[in-house]
């Protein structure tokens, strides 16, 4: 499976892995943000996670505030990512161990596999961005291509208007397309009984 697509499920899978411990399976609690923070993101547990989580104060964590808390946490280790290479003149080594970690690093890794090619450093032109998009995401590629739809994309995610998508564009990106991917799982028709 492809990288990004990978990542994806892999944190749609964790998610629902501890929404789904009590109460609604469509949200964690106190207790499962709890759980998922010191067996996932031990790094960021914190006693007052679900206030600085939950966005909208209605005292869970929704997978749309999951995954804007992921991409936050992405984007600050990419930060130390590139400053680690500025500063040192050493590409850092992760020491990914969980799901949510390895889908976090595989998201730095494909962004920079693909980026800066075409000149523009630290971002992804247009070219590198189909190409990851083909490679890396070949089920969204597939629909936008379809449709004719890549030129307009593009467009919309260099929200600085650099000619270039940053690592930020890129996991808003990612994020938007999780939380589609979200949606057409939970809104799968469920089985009927006896099939």
């Amino acid at each position: 499976m492809a990288a990004v697509e990978f990542a994806v499920y892999n944190l749609l899978g964790v998610f629902h892995k501890y929404s789904a411990k009590e109460g609604d399976a469509l949200t964690l609690n106190k207790t499962e943000l709890s759980t998922f923070l010191l067996q996932e993101l031990p790094c960021c547990y914190r006693d007052d996670a679900m206030v600085l989580l939950d966005l909208d104060g209605d005292g869970e964590v929704d997978f749309l505030e999951f995954i804007e808390f992921i991409t936050e946490i992405t984007t600050e280790l990419q930060d130390m990512y590139i400053h680690t290479i500025l500063n040192y003149k050493r590409i850092p080594k992760f020491g990914a161990q969980t799901l949510t970690e390895k889908a976090i690093v595989t998201l730095i890794k494909v962004f920079y596999k693909y980026a800066g090619k075409g000149g523009i450093p630290l971002s992804l032109e247009t070219r590198e961005l189909r190409k990851l998009l083909r490679k890396e995401m070949p089920t969204l590629h597939s629909c936008l291509e379809d449709k004719n739809n890549v030129p307009e994309v593009l467009r919309s995610l260099d929200s600085n208007r650099k000619a270039g998508i940053d690592f930020k564009e890129f996991m808003a990106f990612v994020a938007n397309f999780a939380v589609a991917v979200e949606f057409t799982f939970v809104n799968l028709p469920k089985p009927e009984e006896g099939d």
